[in-house]
């Protein structure tokens, strides 16, 4: 089997979450990234000051000429997505894409198509897939620990100060279903990684935060998977940064909370005085466990967060000619959901 040597990345786009991709490709020891573009003169120069790259560009065309390159990591504002990615299979190059792969499902088809006719590696950043209590509870799930898991609910919550929230001018704010489109990703791949294919049932919008540029800022969704139920609650109104998961098993119920990175795992009990008191010990120590092995993985230099795990994974499989961890068609059936959310967000929006 062929096996590629080393990857030399060109990160495109120098925005706020390019950070988390030099970070990541710069503990990797088979990678190195070696050119860095932006249309934004500051921002590229910023970035090739501060993370010492030897090239620089501030257009594509100009970049395609570098040789050296074998891979373009996207990481620029959605609607760019599908012209970028094309453009660098066409020219050669694998790619690596921020999420979501693009805005439309007709636009993720046009990239999937192009990576099945050009052949070339693709993967997109599905990143709290690998956020480590997500890990831990994927294999929980597939241990059977907590049975069939047949319902979950997802809450994220972001205050008024968050960075893409509060800027006006964000990009965000111009898609379909607002900042929303951008965000709502996340739990749609969460919950199709532990439920499976799963369908928008309903969506409920509201208003309560100052901003003008935001038409909505509290959501709630509703979705679907066979007979099994899930819900959404977004809100940008919150008085702290919270991500909470909860999956509801035949035999059990896993509790996450990824901002603090812990798991606990409640097995079925019956309600009697003193196993109720076992059972808060209990989840009193696995939250004790989880925050000491957390605080012992940053020490030793052992934690990778969502966004460096899934980077390194994309990396490894790309040495070892395997199948991304996230596959452009497992990112288009998320596309296709999301534009069903978009579109009746925006709905709202106009009624």
């Amino acid at each position: 089997m062929w096996k590629l040597a080393k990857i030399n990345v060109a990160i495109v786009g120098c925005g706020y979450v390019s950070k988390s991709h030099f970070v990541a490709w710069r503990r990797i020891p088979f990678a190195k990234v070696v050119a860095v573009c932006d249309t934004n003169e500051k921002a590229v120069a910023k970035a090739a000051r501060d993370w010492k790259i030897p090239k620089s560009f501030t257009s594509i065309s100009e970049m395609i000429d570098f040789n050296e390159i074998t891979l373009w990591d996207i990481c620029t504002p959605i609607k760019t997505h599908k012209d970028l990615a094309i453009q660098a299979m066409k020219s050669g190059f694998d790619v690596l894409i921020e999420k979501p792969l693009t805005i439309s499902s007709k636009d993720a088809k046009e990239v999937v198509d192009c990576q099945k006719a050009m052949g070339r590696k693709a993967g997109v950043i599905h990143n709290w897939l690998f956020e480590p209590p997500v890990l831990k509870a994927d294999a929980i799930v597939k241990q059977g620990r907590i049975g069939e898991v047949i319902a979950a609910h997802i809450s994220i919550l972001h205050p008024e100060y968050e960075p893409m929230t509060a800027n006006k001018d964000h990009w965000s704010h111009r898609l379909p279903g607002g900042r929303f489109s951008e965000m709502l990703i996340h739990p749609i791949y969460l919950l199709r990684n532990f439920l499976g294919q799963i369908k928008l049932e309903n969506i409920k919008v509201a208003k309560i935060g100052e901003y003008p540029w935001m038409k909505y800022d509290e959501l709630f969704a509703t979705f679907r998977a066979g007979e099994k139920l899930a819900g959404t609650y977004a809100s940008f109104n919150a008085p702290r940064y919270s991500i909470f998961i909860d999956l509801f098993g035949l035999e059990g119920i896993i509790r996450l909370d990824i901002i603090n990175a812990t798991i606990s795992v409640l097995p079925r009990i019956k309600l009697k005085r003193f196993s109720k008191a076992v059972d808060s010990s209990r989840q009193a120590l696995q939250l004790f466990t989880s925050t000491f092995k957390n605080a012992l993985n940053v020490l030793s230099r052992r934690w990778f967060d969502g966004h460096e795990m899934c980077i390194r994974l994309f990396a490894e499989s790309m040495i070892n000619d395997e199948k991304p961890p996230v596959t452009l068609e497992e990112a288009f059936e998320v596309v296709k959901v999301l534009e069903d959310a978009s579109e009746r967000v925006e709905h709202h929006s106009r009624n």
